[in-house]
C-alpha cells in the first residue's frame, strides 16, 4: 500500500512539473505582434506604377493633372487617418478609366494567386477591402503587403515613405511636361 502511495506521490510531482513547464513556456514567449496597419497611400503609387508599365494604360496628362493633387496631399496624410487617406484613394480610382481599373483589378488577382501559391494569405490589403476606391486600384498590392517594412523602425518607414511619395511625385511632374 506504501508502494502505492509513492507511486502516486511522484507520479504528481512530474505532472505538476511538467504543467509548470508548459505555463512558463507558454509565458516566456513573446506575444505575436499585430500586423501594422498597411497604408492606403502604396496602394496609389504601386496603382499607378502598374499602369505605367504599358503604354496602353499610362495615364493621360490630364490624369496626372488631377491626380496629382491628390498624391501630394496623400503624402501628408498621417497613417492613422485612415479614413482620410481611403477618401483620396477612392477620389484618385475614380479617375481611372475602365479599361485601367480592369487592368489593376486583373493585377491584384495575379498578386493573389501568387501569394495563396506561396502560402501567404492575399487578402485585401486597406481596412475596407474593396470600399471607397479599394478594386479600382488593385487592393492588397505593393508595399504594405506581407511582409513589407519589417525589421525598420516606424521612423524609418516614415522617411522611406516620404521619399516614395515624393519619388512618384517627380515622375508625374516630368510626364506631365513630356
Amino acid at each position: 500500500m506504501k508502494r502505492l502511495w509513492a507511486w502516486f506521490g511522484v507520479t504528481a510531482a512530474v505532472v505538476v512539473m511538467v504543467g509548470a513547464g508548459v505555463y512558463y513556456y507558454a509565458r516566456s514567449r513573446p506575444a505575436a505582434q499585430p500586423q501594422r496597419p498597411r497604408d492606403p497611400g502604396f496602394l496609389v503609387i504601386t496603382s499607378i506604377r502598374i499602369l505605367e508599365r504599358e503604354p496602353e494604360t499610362r495615364l493621360t496628362r490630364e490624369q496626372i493633372a488631377r491626380v496629382l493633387p491628390f498624391i501630394k496631399a496623400l503624402k501628408d496624410v498621417p497613417l492613422s487617418d485612415v479614413e482620410a487617406a481611403m477618401a483620396i484613394v477612392g477620389a484618385v480610382g475614380r479617375v481611372f478609366t475602365p479599361e485601367q481599373r480592369a487592368v489593376l483589378e486583373e493585377s491584384r488577382k495575379r498578386f493573389q494567386e501568387r501569394a495563396r501559391a506561396q502560402g501567404v494569405p492575399g487578402g485585401p490589403g486597406v481596412p475596407g477591402g474593396q470600399g471607397a476606391g479599394g478594386a479600382a486600384l488593385g487592393a492588397g498590392l505593393g508595399p504594405g503587403g506581407a511582409g513589407a517594412g519589417e525589421g525598420f523602425t516606424d521612423e524609418e518607414r516614415a522617411q522611406r515613405r516620404v521619399r516614395t511619395f515624393e519619388r512618384m511625385i517627380r515622375y508625374l511632374e516630368r510626364r506631365m511636361k513630356s
